[in-house]
């Protein structure tokens, strides 16, 4: 009986034991639902504030001097700043700024008064508050759409101020400019002026925001790598603003749809994520006579201090250690933070903290120098090995599937160090051959930093110590005898109509757009070691070998197209084709860019237009749209702005990155009042791979 009693406890024992487990079970995923809904909501709402804006996007600093406070950031503290000469005007009268920009694309404006003997007046809320203080005035948060923040606040219940729109830059513009003399930024406002914890909002007008959420990685390795700071401070970690009555403070910020982040700490302390690791951080004082208590009693709330990323707390201490006295440098060991009090830093305390560990690794995964660093190598490395070693080998000795050419020739890897060729295969793919286009805007899986790491680590790995240098000019040689060469020397293995047999497609638009005359003729007579392909200088001659040359670049309008006149460099009378037609009927996506299929048409349909080359004239020599007029952005519009007529007549530009070059045509032919503009959406290199018109010109 007592085995028995034993045996009916313990299986009674093992069924509680089994229903509280299913219990707690049950419970956390319950828990963890409820978590996943609550932080999906918070998400959510954070959308409807910000959009895919950037995060925290500055912080304007008024100042009594400036030459003084930019002296102290500068020269004491180690931002890199403009110089005093280059300070400029503000956009509100009587005033002069410079700004401090970081890598994460937030910055710290900073803004005086002129001399008011010689300048307008300036704004009475900005004359009043330097009346009594110096600090950070106003805090601005980077919304994609100040129009869905503004509706998103009103349906919140906040009365917020009309939109502003306005230019920031107050000096005009010359040359080739992205500046289309249109607005630049537009910002909106709270209407309660008392409630100085409040952000305003920001939409810069210049921005892609869509490629820039979709590129983070791309963007932030860039400026990362043109913004270095002395003192080593990568971006602005955090704001946090002095409030006197916490409670209001936290359940605005709440409405407003910012989410609280975990832990949100203290009674006295309410912290807010922004974007990524940014917080907004709202403080009451630790103490009735504390520094913040003194400073609530000045200016009600406010910004208090700005805490900034920096790559090392012991290189910024060091740094700093030698600039400052005691008093104004305090180091907390215990939570590795440096702070420099608001009495000496001009009305803000400043403060600095070790960057996330996340994002000192992405930094250190993108950084492109002269060599990969172990760990940026080791990025690479992966990356080939996931994308590129199934058809090129596993140690880039190519030929492993579909024909695909070595990655480890010097005589390839050498001549195309320094121009786009690798760059453009990578990115749009060959058409007709198994390379397809890697970049994301063309539906591949990476972005542009990635494809340029991969590609600066295939130049390291290729031992190139120098790139051999060839020139752009065109080569000149007999078409006919090059053709009768090609079909006894090179069809075997391009195949006669150079569609590619046991050699690369050389039959190919993006090949021959992206391929310099002396970049064909110089792997003719050198050959690509480690592949079949042979030198040819000994069994051809100069001139057989220019002929061959000459009739591959033939060929960039077809292969079978019958040979056409030389095409010379349109005169301004040729510039608009087909005068006496009709315009033809575009439909731009975000007013700018025109699909490339909807140009085709207009060609076929012979529309009045004119289509522009943004790019160099050698790449228009090798490829171009047929009619296209070839215009660098790089010499001054007077140049050629006076041949065009301003008459309504559809400019379209284009060049092949796709947007940069043709952006800085069409914007600044905007500026000057040419209304009808637009840029080729998908840019040259799509268009040959759609199998689009091209030809190619002396």
């Amino acid at each position: 009986m007592l085995s028995l009693l034993k045996c009916l406890n313990a299986t009674a024992e093992k069924r509680y034991t089994s229903a509280l487990l299913k219990t707690i079970a049950i419970l956390a995923i319950l828990v963890s639902t409820s978590c996943a809904n609550n932080e999906t909501e918070a998400i959510e709402k954070n959308y409807s504030l910000l959009g895919i804006g950037h995060g925290l996007h500055a912080a304007t600093l008024m100042v009594n001097d400036l030459n003084r406070t930019r002296d102290f950031y500068a020269d004491t503290l180690g931002f890199k700043m403009a110089e005093t000469a280059k300070f400029e005007k503000g956009f509100f009268d009587g005033t002069l700024v410079t700004s401090i920009n970081f890598p994460d694309a937030s910055k710290l404006d900073f803004l005086s008064v002129e001399d008011s003997l010689i300048t307008d007046a300036p704004p009475a809320f900005i004359t009043s508050f330097l009346a009594n203080h110096e600090g950070i005035q106003k805090y601005y948060l980077s919304s994609s759409s100040v129009d869905t923040t503004a509706l998103w606040l009103n349906e919140k219940g906040f009365k917020m101020d009309s939109i502003q729109a306005y230019r920031t830059s107050t000096e005009p513009v010359k040359g080739w400019s992205r500046d289309d003399g249109g607005l630049q930024e537009r910002s909106l406002d709270f209407q309660n002026a008392n409630a100085t914890y409040l952000p305003q909002f920001l939409e810069d007008a210049t921005i892609d925001y869509e490629r820039m959420h979709k590129d983070w990685k791309t963007y932030y390795a860039y400026f990362r790598s043109y913004t270095n700071h002395p003192n080593g401070v990568v971006g602005i970690n955090a704001i946090q603003v002095a409030v006197k009555d916490l409670d209001t403070a936290r359940k605005d910020i709440e409405n407003m749809g910012l989410m609280a982040s975990n832990p949100n700490t203290s009674e006295k302390t309410a912290r807010f994520k922004i974007k990524g690791h940014q917080e907004l951080v709202l403080s009451t004082p630790q103490a009735s006579n504390d520094d913040m208590s003194k400073f609530i009693a000045e200016r009600e709330s406010g910004v208090y201090a700005i805490r900034f990323d920096v790559k090392n707390i012991d290189s910024t201490y060091h740094y700093l250690n030698q600039r400052l006295p005691a008093e104004a440098l305090l180091r907390d060991t215990l939570v590795h933070t440096i702070t420099v009090p608001r009495q000496f830093a001009y009305g803000v305390q400043i403060e600095f903290i070790n960057e996330p560990k996340e994002q000192a690794l992405l930094a250190d995964q993108y950084k492109i120098g002269a060599k990969l660093d172990s760990t940026a190598s080791s990025n690479a490395a992966g990356m080939y090995q996931k994308y590129c070693a199934l058809c090129h080998g596993k140690n880039r000795e190519g030929y492993a599937a579909d024909n695909a050419p070595s990655l480890r020739s010097h005589s390839l890897m050498a001549t195309s160090w320094t121009t786009n060729f690798q760059r453009y295969t990578v990115h749009y793919g060959r058409e007709g051959t198994a390379m397809g286009g890697y970049l994301n805007t063309q539906g591949g899986p990476l972005e542009y930093i990635e494809i340029e790491l991969l590609l600066q680590w295939l130049y390291d790995q290729s031992g190139v110590e120098e790139p051999i240098e060839l020139s752009r000019e065109p080569v000149t040689g007999d078409v006919a005898v090059g053709a009768e060469i090609y079909a006894n020397t090179c069809a075997v293995c391009h195949g006669a109509d150079g569609e590619g047999v046991s050699a690369p497609a050389l039959g190919n638009s993006m090949f021959l757009a992206t391929a310099t005359d002396e970049f064909l003729k110089y792997a003719i007579k050198e050959g690509r070691d480690g592949t079949p392909m042979i030198a040819f200088k000994d069994s051809l001659i100069d001139d057989e070998i220019n002929g061959l040359t000459a009739f591959l670049r033939t060929r960039a309008s077809g292969w079978n197209i019958p040979s056409t006149d030389t095409i010379s460099v349109p005169t301004p009378d040729k510039y608009i084709l087909n005068p006496t037609k009709k315009a033809p009927k575009f439909n731009l996506r975000k007013g700018l860019y025109v699909p490339a299929k909807e140009v085709y048409q207009a060609l076929q349909d012979s529309a009045r237009m004119i289509i522009l080359d943004a790019r160099s004239e050698v790449a228009w020599r090798q490829t171009h749209i047929p009619g296209s007029v070839p215009v660098p952005y790089y010499e001054e519009p007077e140049a050629f702005v006076d041949d065009l007529p301003n008459d309504g007549t559809w400019i379209v530009a284009y060049c092949a990155c796709p947007h940069a070059a043709s952006g800085r045509v069409v914007s600044t032919l905007r500026r000057l009042g040419y209304k009808n503009t637009a840029i080729i959406d998908e840019g040259i290199l799509v268009w040959g791979q759609l199998g689009y018109p091209v030809n190619y010109g002396q």
